[in-house]
């Protein structure tokens, strides 16, 4: 992880903003943060983040439907989408793959399980 690095967070819930707020100033990381999927979808588009971090049922969009329009996107094909979720069972696992995710993190994020997320994907 390199300090600049742009991370963007979709997630209005105010545990999770403070968690990701900690961990990206701590770590010296630019954080883009929106309230539902359509805007994190057009916040991707427009700033290239380094890595999204989506909750699953996120309104307006929900994650796997972000993550479907982002690896059909030349430009937004290489993000790395990590989805923020409350349990992932085999198939849901199944459907996050087939999907285009590449992670999920489960909640209640933490600083020790985002850090941890945040050194795998963003080398």
């Amino acid at each position: 992880m390199k300090a600049g690095q742009t991370l963007l967070l979709v997630d209005a819930q105010p545990s999770v903003r403070k968690v990701t707020r900690t961990v990206a100033a701590r770590e010296g990381l630019r954080l883009l943060e929106a309230d539902d999927g359509q805007e994190g979808l057009d916040l991707a588009r427009a700033e290239v983040p380094d890595l999204v971090l989506i909750r699953r049922d996120s309104p307006v969009l929900d994650a796997l439907s972000v993550t479907v329009l982002l690896k059909q996107a030349e430009a937004t094909r290489s993000i790395p989408v990590v989805v923020l979720c409350a349990e992932a069972t085999a198939l849901d696992v199944e459907h996050y793959h087939d999907a285009g995710v590449d992670d999920y993190i489960l909640l209640p994020l933490t600083e020790h399980n985002l850090l941890e997320k945040l050194e795998t994907w963003l080398p």
